[in-house]
């Protein structure tokens, strides 16, 4: 497990002042983090170009514009398929000479979807978009990704606040007996149920603070400059943690915007009111946009 706190300061000494700056090797991990992050945008969220609520009934989807679920992309269809509820069923229909794939590739006329544990259906595929069902509060949305989306290109990325080591923690983590399941406010404007799995604690000018940690280490933090310098509904982090309770770094320089801060057709998380800070964290992403 990686300890950056370790390594990621030194100290100068210099006019009897004690001086933090951060060492070479952290600074060229933490690019190389922006590096990936910014990759892995260009990969996921921002291929994202529809996210439409279903209808009990039919659902039409394509660029006609009087499908119930329109896709302004205009290379596309006008009708690529139907999705029809059918004794709580889910079909999807192809359009007649329309070319749907599955995940291997092979070609689908007409499918009954399928769900995993969080509500996601299986992807299809038609030329450079594919699609797939995904679940909300019980409801089911169509959400489709485009690997030509203008915005892939056009987003630049966001500033982040100058580096510091006043942000990186030598924390505590400690694991949940169980787990704990906790409805947390949404872009959707409902609540979803998440787990937390434990709580990471570290001290900050004389006192004690904890963050509910979701599992694989998912930390969703709030802090007085939301709203303000960075997105108003809070940050990410990644934790790496320990197999059992112990030591862990906490790194505010690598908080990051939720994707529903550069695209609108995500469905993200808000930290519940425990992750809530009383105080501004000046390190990480900001709301300004590179131009």
């Amino acid at each position: 497990m990686k300890q950056i706190i370790y390594f990621a300061v030194f100290v100068v000494v210099a006019s009897c002042t004690k001086k933090v700056q951060l060492s070479d090797d952290y600074m060229s991990e933490l690019e190389q983090y922006k590096s990936e992050k910014m990759d892995s945008r260009k990969k996921g969220y921002l291929r994202l170009v529809t996210l439409t609520p279903l209808n009990d009934s039919v659902n039409i989807f394509g660029k006609y514009k009087n499908n119930n679920l329109l896709l302004k992309i205009e290379a596309l269809p006008d009708t690529i398929g139907f999705l029809v509820y059918k004794d709580s069923i889910l079909n999807f229909r192809a359009n007649s000479d329309i070319k749907v794939k599955g995940a291997n590739d092979s070609l689908i006329s007409s499918v009954d979807l399928t769900f995993d544990q969080y509500g996601g259906s299986q992807k299809l595929f038609h030329d450079h978009i594919n699609w797939q069902i995904i679940t909300r509060a019980k409801k089911h949305f169509l959400r489709v990704r485009d690997s030509l989306n203008p915005e892939i290109e056009n987003f630049k990325g966001f500033r982040y606040f100058k580096p510091t080591a006043d942000f990186i923690f030598n924390a505590d983590f400690e694991y949940y007996g169980t787990k704990k399941s906790e409805k947390v406010k949404s872009k959707l404007g409902v609540k979803t149920s998440t787990n937390f799995i434990g709580k990471v604690s570290f001290n900050y000018k004389n006192e004690r603070y904890s963050l509910g940690v979701g599992e694989s280490g998912f930390l969703m933090v709030g802090d007085e400059t939301n709203n303000k310098k960075t997105y108003g509904g809070g940050r990410y982090v990644y934790l790496d943690l320990p197999d059992i309770n112990g030591k862990t770094t906490l790194d505010f320089n690598k908080l990051y915007n939720p994707p529903c801060a550069y695209n609108e057709f995500t469905t993200c998380l808000y930290p519940p009111r425990q992750n809530h800070l009383p105080f501004a964290i000046t390190a990480g992403e900001t709301m300004e946009r590179i131009q």
